[in-house]
């Protein structure tokens, strides 16, 4: 299928660190701020099917994705029935992402096959129950990549600079739909700027997969050296007044990106979903486009 999704969106990571009802109160407070799609990152606890049937319970018409649901979590028919029942009970607001990490090549197979099987079963299941469900996978390698032109609707990458948008771009052709999700930090000098990147960028710091895509990208054994260079940094967190990140933004834009999420660094304050207000008043001014 073609997805047809808006040019703008969020990634929300912190709802990792809220209850229920904090997620009831953030998401809606998106929703009526004009935001009109949510990614939702499977990262630090929360899982991720469970998690999007909340955010699409709690609001009225905001799309929702996982961005991504980590494959290894579960097995293809759990997922695959999972979201086959979200996409069934919220029409046209349900996106499946799905991802693996090179950890899968703890059971002696490679990301690449692995996955490839793996949507052989999403297949298989909803084959057997019927239904449809759009799908995106999250990639940065040239394997997986070409496997989201032959098997997704899409792609959706993330910690990148838009000279890896360019090449996704070029690999995966013209019109297949490719999401990048970009960090940024609003309102702050650039040294405080990059204190809060830092403190977010941490735990990818540690992560092989994440330190072989940076390092494909050109960055250093110093660049990633804990807590990270101020050239990373720099690179993959849009920094300063509004008007600096939405030419961040639209960097990605230029390089290909058919959405760019943005993902606010830092603790949820006031200040911060004042920021996310301002936000979805750029998206509906400037930046609002569909594929």
């Amino acid at each position: 299928m073609t997805l047809s999704l808006p040019s703008a969106a969020l990634s929300i990571a912190e709802l990792d660190d809220l209850d229920h009802e904090g997620v009831v109160r953030f998401v809606r407070v998106l929703e009526e701020s004009g935001h009109r799609m949510v990614w939702i990152p499977e990262v630090a606890g929360r899982e991720a099917f469970t998690t999007a049937a909340l955010v699409l319970a709690a609001t009225r018409r905001l799309i929702v994705g996982n961005g991504v649901a980590r494959a290894l979590e579960r097995v293809p028919k759990s997922a695959a029935s999972a979201a086959r029942d979200l996409a069934a009970g919220y029409p046209g607001r349900y996106v499946l992402g799905l991802g693996v990490s090179g950890a899968v090549r703890e059971r002696g197979i490679g990301p690449l096959p692995f996955l490839r099987d793996y949507l052989d079963g999403i297949d298989a299941t909803l084959a057997r129950r019927g239904g449809t469900v759009p799908r995106v996978l999250g990639a940065y390698s040239a394997g997986i990549t070409r496997l989201a032109a032959e098997r997704a609707d899409g792609l959706i990458t993330f910690l990148v600079t838009p000279e890896h948008t360019r090449w996704a771009r070029e690999t995966i052709g013209p019109d297949l739909f490719l999401s990048v999700v970009q960090w940024a930090v609003v309102g702050r000098d650039r040294a405080a700027a990059r204190d809060v990147a830092r403190a977010r960028l941490a735990y990818y710091l540690t992560l092989p997969h994440q330190i072989a895509k940076l390092t494909r990208l050109g960055f250093t054994e110093a660049d990633l050296a804990p807590p990270g260079s101020d050239r990373l940094v720099d690179a993959l967190v849009a920094c300063g007044t509004p008007e600096q990140v939405r030419e961040a933004l639209r960097r990605q834009y230029d390089a290909g990106a058919t959405q760019v999420a943005v993902s606010l660094v830092g603790p949820l304050d006031e200040a911060k979903l004042d920021a996310y207000r301002a936000l979805a008043a750029d998206h509906r001014t400037a930046m609002e486009r569909t594929h």
